[in-house]
């Protein structure tokens, strides 16, 4: 009993500082509740060869995960939240792959915005999955 207290204890203190990151206004690296990315200082540094192959790689994954999350749509959901997200939630919610693509997208569309105020040449376009 008390080791189940203390599990809930930390995960609501664990929950309380990500929601007070997110209260303070200061965006941090990766991916945002609003659907957009912030780039890493490390990521923020690279130079136009390193970012022109991270978005290749982007690229791919972009082009797997539409088939990936119609899969997905067919298939049962795993758990309970699966099936909930999918009935009442976000077009993306029970979905894995669709999360896992907004998330990839944006990364993408993040690292264009830095290979063209580099200079770096043109962006890689990214793919997209039709509704």
């Amino acid at each position: 009993m008390q080791r189940a207290a203390l599990v809930i204890a930390l995960a609501m203190s664990a929950a309380g500082c990500s929601t007070m990151a997110d209260l303070s206004g200061v965006p941090r690296p990766g991916y945002q509740k609003d659907g957009t990315y912030v780039l890493s200082a490390e990521e923020q540094g690279l130079g136009c060869r390193e970012l022109q192959a991270r978005q290749l790689g982007l690229q791919e994954q972009l082009e797997a995960l539409p088939a990936k999350a119609v899969q997905q749509m067919q298939e049962l959901p795993q758990t309970i939240a699966g099936a909930w997200g999918r009935l009442v939630g976000a077009s993306d919610q029970g979905v894995p792959a669709l999360a896992e693509y907004n998330e990839v997208k944006a990364e993408s569309a993040a690292l264009n915005e830095s290979l063209q105020r580099k200079g770096c040449g043109t962006s890689v376009e990214t793919a997209s999955i039709k509704r």
